[in-house]
């Protein structure tokens, strides 16, 4: 992985919470904050309502961005990451559900209680397999890279 890519990783690791992108049925972009994530490497997880627009959005168009910045920064430290890729679901039975629960519980212990008690309910996890990163770092020169996973 290249440094770009573990800065990154770093960055999005020690983030409390994200933006999640997607593209509405109108063509509109849509931001919202994201408490329940997490990342595998430069791919994300991250769990919503499966009622809600994001799941609608997601069907139409899967491709989404998670944005990730420390509001406390000053300009000339500013540094964020933002990630796009393929959002996918992750089945109950697959496999990667489980470690999924695990690394998003971090964040959002209650997600893994709801599980172990059965209650997943309204819930989905999606899988973000990522296509390239973008960081900015006003510290660096160059301010901002892409890299394409």
């Amino acid at each position: 992985m290249s440094e770009v890519l573990d800065n990154a990783v770093k960055y999005i690791e020690k983030s409390k919470t994200g933006l999640l992108i997607t593209i509405g049925e109108d063509g509109a972009p849509y931001a919202r904050v994201m408490g329940a994530f997490s990342n595998d490497g430069v791919n994300l997880y991250f769990e919503t309502g499966r009622k809600s627009n994001k799941v609608k959005h997601i069907k139409k168009n899967p491709i989404v961005t998670f944005y990730f910045q420390d509001e406390n920064q000053s300009y000339d430290t500013f540094k964020c990451v933002s990630v796009t890729g393929e959002a996918s679901e992750v089945l109950q039975s697959d496999a990667d559900f489980r470690d999924a629960v695990e690394k998003i519980s971090v964040r959002y212990p209650v997600l893994k209680e709801n599980v172990d008690k059965g209650e997943i309910g309204d819930s989905v996890i999606y899988r973000v397999k990522t296509k390239f990163v973008k960081a900015a770092d006003y510290t660096e020169d160059p301010k901002e890279v892409k890299e394409f996973v």
